[in-house]
């Protein structure tokens, strides 16, 4: 797989300040990276553990070889080519992203980083107590490396009662993205809003940054079907660029998971219509 080149956002300054956002979709032939803006393509993020299980299903293929694909591998894993995808690293702490860029343990390619600070296990208290700070502090080494950044969207309840405001809930990063939502995906109605809830705070901030919402095919509590997913993806395609599809198994980042089931996932993608695409 060659590897991607990725344009890198610049740092949103103040609230009217806004930069405008470019992805690029890695070239197949080794070429020049193809420029993706992300008003016509869609976003998909979905890690390596079970990336090949769900895209060897033909109509995901084609919907995500549509798409800017960001695929999270270890350095001991290679990128999928099944479609052109951006090699991705995932941390649950920001310290241990800064120490890995520092000492050049990225896997070879990569192109962008996540923070994932959602109250893991193996995130440093001191990061979950200071969710902002870790969050601002990730995605400024990510830049400095030539890296975009993911990381999630500061929900209020993580922030002091007198920093909860939208400028602090929306992190400084490349993507934005949305998991706390996938709690409400077994219901259509209460997904789109609560996905509507999270994209206005951030448009109020950043209205050109990508945001990207959170589905797991095995979230806490009752099982969730395809069809529910399916559901949630085409409720919600007019508000937001793309979808973080997680197949989780048992785990530090889920505890309470089941077996994963990459099948249902694969089975949610498949059905959306053709042409299906995001225009948030």
């Amino acid at each position: 797989m060659v590897a991607a080149v990725v344009a890198v956002a610049a740092p949103r300054g103040a609230k009217h300040h806004h930069h405008t956002q470019h992805l690029f979709m890695p070239s197949p032939t080794g070429g020049q990276p193809i420029e993706a803006p992300t008003s016509r393509h869609t976003i998909w993020l979905l890690a390596e553990a079970h990336f090949d299980q769900v895209v060897s299903v033909a109509p995901v293929r084609a919907l995500f070889a549509r798409g800017v694909v960001y695929e999270p591998i270890t350095p001991r894993q290679h990128p999928s080519t099944l479609v052109p995808v951006i090699p991705t690293a995932d941390f649950h702490a920001e310290s241990q992203l800064a120490q890995a860029i520092a000492d050049h343990e990225l896997a070879t390619g990569v192109r962008a980083v996540i923070y994932d600070n959602e109250r893991f296990a193996n995130t440093p208290t001191v990061e979950q107590d200071n969710i902002r700070l870790s969050t601002e502090r990730a995605a400024a080494v990510a830049r400095a490396a030539g890296l975009q950044s993911i990381c999630d969207f500061i929900e209020s309840d993580r922030l002091p009662s007198g920093e909860r405001t939208a400028q602090n809930e929306v992190p400084p990063c490349s993507i934005v993205g949305l998991n706390t939502v996938q709690q409400s995906e077994r219901s259509t109605a209460r997904y789109r809003a609560v996905v509507a809830r999270d994209v206005a705070v951030i448009r109020s901030v950043d209205p050109s940054v990508p945001i990207i919402a959170g589905l797991s095919s095995n979230p806490r509590g009752t099982p969730v079907t395809a069809a529910e997913l399916t559901a949630d993806m085409e409720a919600t395609a007019g508000l937001v660029n793309g979808y973080w599809l997680n197949v989780p198994a048992p785990g530090v980042g889920c505890p309470a998971c089941h077996a994963p089931d990459p099948g249902l996932m694969a089975e949610a993608l498949a059905a959306l219509p053709a042409g299906f695409a995001t225009t948030g």
